[in-house]
């Protein structure tokens, strides 16, 4: 598996919990963590790596 891969599989696994959060979560998690969820949305590509 090549780490491209492996960086896909593990952007599925969060955006995967992310949906399962409520909106008061995801609110909290905006708090704390600001803009971080608007990485759930990039594409992986392996020129990233």
């Amino acid at each position: 598996m090549t780490q491209c891969e492996k960086a896909q599989n593990n952007l599925q696994e969060l955006k995967e919990i992310w949906e399962q959060w409520n909106n008061e979560v995801r609110q909290l998690f905006y708090s704390n963590y600001e803009d971080l969820p608007y990485l759930l949305d990039m594409k992986v590509d392996k020129h990233m790596f």
